[in-house]
């Protein structure tokens, strides 16, 4: 075999391996935009929904209690004023009223699923909220939400995960406070605890 017929060779190895390359490197990229466009969108909508999970835990606030109102019956001694969410009444199971709204906005707004993939019907209050799913705290002041999405890649490469966690995180402030309007919130124990640093 001549020498010049070994380089016309090498260069036709090089054209198909350069082709392939290429290839792939125009794979790779398609559903590296694919699969970051999908998040970005579900990144907008999990905050949104984190949002309106907070201001719905916030909104939930007992109206009667919110300038000084109180749960003391008359007459009845070392009753302090109360905020919300403290007497039995206002709790069903382990859940405060300011979290069962904050979950089931989160839950509803963000399209959380119930048993992926066999049941996409959006979780309840009443499910468990882990792995994914939307957790409510508040430290007296504010009501924080913490909102976990499991989104499936539209792209799946192998080797890598077919489904990428999104978080969304918000907070609201409820209306309390006396007729003057107050700057600052120095907490309560109307709160089943404080949210997780």
């Amino acid at each position: 075999m001549s020498t010049e017929h070994k380089r016309a060779s090498q260069r036709g190895q090089t054209l198909i391996v350069f082709a392939l390359a290429f290839t792939l490197f125009l794979f790779a990229l398609t559903c590296l935009v694919a699969d970051g466009s999908f998040l970005f969108r579900w990144s907008g909508r999990v905050q949104a929904a984190a949002q309106l999970a907070a201001q719905s835990g916030a909104d939930a606030v007992d109206p009667r209690f919110l300038y000084g109102g109180s749960q003391c019956t008359q007459g009845h001694s070392g009753c302090s004023t109360a905020i919300v969410d403290i007497s039995a009444q206002d709790r069903t199971g382990s859940l405060y009223a300011f979290q069962r709204a904050c979950i089931q906005a989160g839950d509803q707004s963000a399209s959380v699923p119930r048993h992926p993939p066999n049941d996409l019907s959006p979780k309840t209050a009443n499910d468990a909220q882990l792995p994914e799913g939307t957790q409510c705290f508040s430290d007296g002041c504010r009501v924080v939400s913490l909102i976990t999405r499991m989104v499936p890649l539209p792209i799946a490469v192998p080797g890598f995960p077919a489904s990428v966690p999104v978080r969304g995180v918000s907070l609201a402030a409820p209306v309390i406070g006396t007729n003057q309007p107050q700057a600052t919130c120095s907490g309560g124990t109307w709160v089943p605890a404080a949210p997780p640093a």
